[in-house]
């Protein structure tokens, strides 16, 4: 029985591709036809059928064309994969971090129009070049000693309990910023929402463990991963630090804040 061979819009249409798509992949070498038929057309076979359904399934993980030309269609070993795959999540948490940022400034902005109030454009953008790069989760394990990692390990097996307390110190942050920034008091009542739910963040993140809070505490990552306008970031940690701290004498709270 002979091969069955794929004509370049039926190999497309498998693959739920345009035929130029198909096509330009076969330009730069990334899936070469396996021949041409005497027309002059080219034809593609079961195997090139799985390559692209491979190129396909790379390429929806966002990673680039010559990646997975060059690493991952050379059938990687196991460590080598492995490797290639956790790489690839740092990067796709980089962006989901930078979008994140952006998400929670749109946010903030619009409640403070709703409340009838100019955002101060040219405070939030100094800030937010103060903020932590958005490689933080591919740089934070490099800033912990060997006994820290030891110690802090087993409680961070997940990311998405470290990522849920990042944005919300973020959005924190840059809530306090603009506070600052409108001389509102540390007492008055916007900022002592804003320190309940630093709190309720705080709690939420550590279990109730007072312990890990103080190892956490401790490391100081926060000032080792400011960018730019370190002073600026200061001010709003003193600021959430000062709100916070009424806010646990009013409600007989005895929680630590990270500085």
């Amino acid at each position: 029985m002979n091969e069955k061979r794929y004509t370049s819009g039926e190999i497309a249409s498998a693959a739920g591709l345009t035929i130029r798509a198909v096509q330009h992949y076969d330009n730069i070498g990334l899936l070469p036809s396996s021949g041409r038929t005497e027309g002059g057309r080219r034809y593609y076979t079961q195997d090139d059928l799985i390559r692209l359904e491979q190129i396909v399934f790379y390429k929806s993980l966002d990673f680039s064309l010559d990646q997975i030309k060059e690493q991952l269609l050379l059938q990687p070993g196991t460590k080598e994969l492995l490797e290639m795959f956790k790489n690839q999540q740092l990067l796709l948490l980089q962006r989901i971090e930078h979008l994140h940022t952006s998400f929670a400034t749109i946010g903030i902005m619009s409640k403070m129009i709703e409340a009838g109030k100019e955002p101060p454009f040219h405070v939030l953008l100094r800030f937010l070049s103060a903020l932590p790069g958005d490689d933080i989760f591919s740089h934070a394990p490099q800033m912990l000693t060997k006994e820290q990692q030891d110690l802090l390990s087993p409680h961070f097996q997940d990311i998405e309990p470290i990522q849920i307390f990042y944005h919300k110190w973020k959005e924190i942050l840059i809530e306090a910023t603009i506070l600052h920034h409108d001389n509102i008091s540390p007492n008055n009542p916007l900022a002592q929402d804003l320190a309940r739910r630093w709190g309720e963040t705080i709690v939420s993140f550590t279990g109730g463990n007072m312990e890990l809070l103080k190892h956490l505490s401790e490391l100081n990552l926060e000032n080792r991963m400011i960018g730019q306008n370190e002073e600026m970031m200061e001010s709003a940690k003193r600021y959430i630090e000062n709100a916070f701290s009424i806010y646990s004498a009013n409600n007989d709270l005895h929680l630590k804040t990270a500085d």
